[in-house]
């Protein structure tokens, strides 16, 4: 064989194995879901038909990640119990690759969350989260994290936006901007060599387009039932910007990309999968149906019997007043002997009705009231009433949870007015409101914090009361409506909405 001929073959050797290492395709699948407080729900799918999504695609893919959106903690029956430790036991049994730390993890406070992160056997990821004492992420939380299964090694990043946080302010924690966060994650992922940095976040940020265009992050994911009533839901997305907006639903992510450049090749294909059409995978079925058991247990005592249909869909509840809203707010307001009570809606949940006649249980009302919030008596200004009752109706055509429902007083208002001209006046019997006198305000511990952003009520003097320690403002409701064996919801015209014409 002549020298040109093996320098030919030799040749030819290089260029196919150049060929194949340059061109070789890598597959990963990506299943994420996220927002899932209740563990079996018929309407949004159980965690046992997630299992059986996971499992059906492990099965067909070794290259599968399971990431996680959080968003699932609180608040629900269960967790006013054991504060979200039930949702980490479960998720524990599906072995999430990742989970990223969303909103509602703060329900009950950074301690807790960091115990639920030592009780998971998986990752939990917050990129946001910094604690000035030591300096660097959390105890028991992990800035990002390198995702390896094979021959495939994913950056996975979750960021917080410190603007929505105001519903669940933290207190030893600081929240890195988003911007500023994603981009440290993702320079520290690329010194780990990883073929793609994937962006999980809990609340839609526009900015997010603009890193994915800048190819700070790779993929973005995010959930969001409500979407479709945010402002941003109809404008142009990024293609790797994914999002799910059906509660039911959780997403199955095709990726490819070829090896030797990952972000110019990258290809997506997505698809939403009802989890309510899934069957149930048996070992968490009989998990879930555990943690039912006993919630059925400790829940089926009969309270009382409701006089008349509770409505508590979302938009009724959260943009006009609302008749068992009213029971609960006046209830509170008479228990302290306060001037009066305010209560923001979203302490109040379900998004359910209950018809007249029903006889409502434990279970029903925990279901309502799923927060451990405490009972306050303040001191406060007229001016701080008129303050919270204005920041209260800023966001109402998102119908959010901020909006305040009132006791002692009536309210007139005009919701065609920009945030910040809404409210019209304040009386109390019969009197306008005077700005710098001071009244009793019963309200919840969550907003005397400056919860869904009532900063307003920080600086207000505490009052005593006959309230002790362990009593929950759930638990003074329920005992007000045991001892009379009825509730009578109803609504008296307190709040007055100008620019709608109709009544409940």
């Amino acid at each position: 064989m002549t020298k040109c001929h093996i320098f030919i073959k030799l040749c030819l050797f290089l260029s196919i194995l150049f060929n194949t290492t340059a061109f070789a395709e890598q597959h990963a699948t990506i299943i994420f879901d996220a927002q899932r407080p209740i563990i079996n729900d018929i309407r949004k799918g159980s965690y046992a038909q997630l299992a059986s999504l996971l499992n059906q695609e492990r099965r067909n893919n070794l290259s599968t990640f399971f990431i996680f959106g959080g968003e699932s903690l609180g608040p629900s029956m269960m967790s006013f119990m054991d504060r979200g430790a039930h949702i980490i036991d479960i998720l524990n049994s599906l072995e999430p690759d990742a989970m990223g730390i969303s909103k509602r993890e703060f329900a009950f406070q950074e301690d807790e969350l960091i115990i639920r992160s030592y009780e998971a056997a998986f990752p939990m990821v917050s990129s946001s989260l910094y604690d000035p004492l030591s300096q660097s992420a959390p105890d028991g939380i992990l800035p990002y994290k390198v995702l390896k299964k094979g021959n495939v090694k994913l950056g996975f990043i979750s960021a917080l936006d410190p603007s929505k946080m105001e519903k669940y302010p933290v207190k030893r924690f600081q929240i890195i901007p988003p911007v500023e966060a994603i981009t440290q994650a993702a320079a520290a992922l690329k010194e780990h060599n990883v073929d793609l940095v994937i962006l999980h976040y809990s609340d839609y940020m526009p900015v997010v387009n603009n890193l994915l265009e800048q190819g700070v992050v790779d993929v973005a994911l995010f959930k969001d039932e409500y979407f479709q009533q945010n402002p941003y839901s109809h404008q142009q997305r990024h293609p790797n910007n994914i999002v799910i907006d059906e509660s039911k639903n959780a997403d199955v992510i095709q990726l490819s990309w070829q090896q030797d450049n990952p972000k110019d090749s990258l290809k997506i294909n997505t698809n939403e999968v009802d989890l309510t059409a899934l069957y149930f995978q048996p070992a968490v079925l009989q998990q879930v149906q555990e943690y039912d058991k006993r919630l059925d247990i400790l829940l089926e005592e009969k309270i009382g019997k409701t006089t008349a249909r509770i409505d508590l869909h979302r938009k009724t509840l959260r943009t006009s007043e609302n008749s068992f809203a009213n029971v609960v707010v006046d209830t509170l307001k008479d228990f302290t002997n306060a001037h009066l009570s305010l209560v923001n809606s979203g302490t109040i949940r379900s998004d359910t009705s209950f018809q007249a006649n029903t006889e409502l249980t434990r279970k029903d009302f925990l279901t309502m009231l799923p927060y451990r919030n405490n009972l306050v008596l303040l001191e406060v200004t007229g001016q701080q009433i008129i303050d919270a009752l204005e920041h209260g109706l800023g966001k109402i055509e998102s119908t959010s949870g901020r909006y305040l429902q009132v006791s002692g007083i009536t309210v007139k208002y005009d919701s065609t007015q920009p945030a910040g001209k809404r409210l019209i006046s304040v009386h109390m019997n019969g009197n306008q409101l005077v700005p710098t006198q001071s009244y009793r305000l019963a309200t919840l511990d969550y907003l005397y914090k400056g919860g869904d952003g009532y900063t307003m009520l920080k600086t207000s003097k505490s009052l005593s009361f006959k309230q002790t320690s362990s009593l929950l403002f759930s638990d003074i409701v329920i005992a007000a409506v045991q001892k009379k064996g009825i509730i009578s919801p109803y609504t008296d015209g307190r709040i007055e909405n100008i620019a709608v014409k109709t009544t409940q």
